[in-house]
């Protein structure tokens, strides 16, 4: 297991973590009320419910290798406070933020084609909002996945796999690292083509769905957008690629099924000063096809100080991104 999910795990970094829960609330004026209560630790995050004499808040606290979140979130609540859900303290160096309890995602309340639309254009308005800030993310520790370089960076990346031990887990046996390279001039194709389309880099998220963004509390409304950990600053449109996919495993169809079209074009429709939805749509698939190129350096990072097992038990997670779609 990882060191830090046996030190979220421990009962002195929970009291610790318990004191600097009440250090950020006596900031505010106010008290918890309860021990924080921990949810389940996974091996990005872990999370916890605190009580307080005023409002219910929570906590997280990222793995080393994503321990940018919380800069990154406070980044964006500062340009966009309406977007995103503003911390109320972090720690940028552990990776700690104490955040409002806005009320329940989205996906605890309706998986609707309704609550797609909502979700997706929620997203997409706070892409929008964001673009030409990528100097304000770079500083807060946001990592750049230009879709012009990415070539050059996936043969690195297959060159590092196939250079380790034939007994590392992270080994990329050189028929398959050949298999993977075959497809490298669809790639360039691919990036070329979001390289020279109209619509800028943005906040990608990395890693959307329903769960990702907060009810809004009046009809109308638009959700505020959560959890950036795997986000990257990169071609926006790389955010469909989870929610197409979970689309067409929930209702048994294909993307040019009318309930998928319906979402897309709500997304789309966010993204007018750069072109019509029809004029947009076929640069999704480009998008969606590098999508999981940007998760490796993700996993990577992720992985840097895990222990061997966890290497190994995640090791084809990290392999996979490589495919190209």
């Amino acid at each position: 297991m990882a060191q830090w999910i046996d030190l979220w795990n421990s009962d002195d970094w929970r009291a610790e973590t318990a004191g600097w829960i009440d250090a950020a609330c006596d900031a505010y004026g106010i008290v918890r009320t309860a021990e924080p209560e921990f949810w389940p630790t996974h091996l990005g995050s872990v999370g916890a419910a605190v009580q307080t004499d005023a409002a219910h808040l929570v906590f997280t606290a990222n793995a080393p290798g994503l321990s940018a979140e919380p800069a990154v979130t406070v980044t964006a609540g500062q340009l966009v406070p309406d977007r995103v859900v503003m911390p109320l303290a972090i720690d940028r160096v552990a990776g700690y933020m104490l955040s409002p309890d806005f009320g329940h995602a989205l996906g605890e309340v309706s998986d609707s084609v309704e609550s797609w639309e909502l979700a997706m254009a929620s997203l997409a308005a706070l892409q929008v909002s964001l673009m030409g800030q990528q100097d304000a993310f770079f500083d807060a520790g946001l990592t750049v996945v230009d879709p012009q370089f990415l070539p050059e960076q996936y043969e690195q990346a297959l060159t590092l796999h196939v250079s380790m031990d034939a007994n590392h887990p992270l080994h990329l046996p050189p028929a398959r690292a050949d298999k993977l390279h075959s497809r490298l001039d669809e790639l360039r194709a691919a990036c070329s083509a979001l390289h020279a389309g109209p619509v800028p880099l943005s906040l990608e998220h990395g890693a959307f769905d329903l769960h990702k963004v907060i009810t809004p509390a009046e009809v109308g409304q638009q959700g505020r957008i959560v959890h950036f950990g795997s986000a990257h600053w990169a071609h926006p449109f790389s955010s469909l690629a989870r929610p197409l996919a979970l689309m067409q495993e929930q209702w048994d169809c294909t993307v040019d099924d009318e309930r998928v079209m319906r979402v897309l074009f709500a997304y789309l429709g966010q993204f007018s000063d750069y072109g019509t939805p029809d004029e947009l749509f076929d640069l999704i698939g480009p998008a969606c096809m590098i999508a999981p190129l940007a998760q490796h350096e993700t996993w990577l990072r992720l992985l840097l100080e895990a222990d061997d097992k966890d290497v190994a038990e995640h090791a084809e997670h990290v392999l996979e991104t490589l495919y190209i779609g």
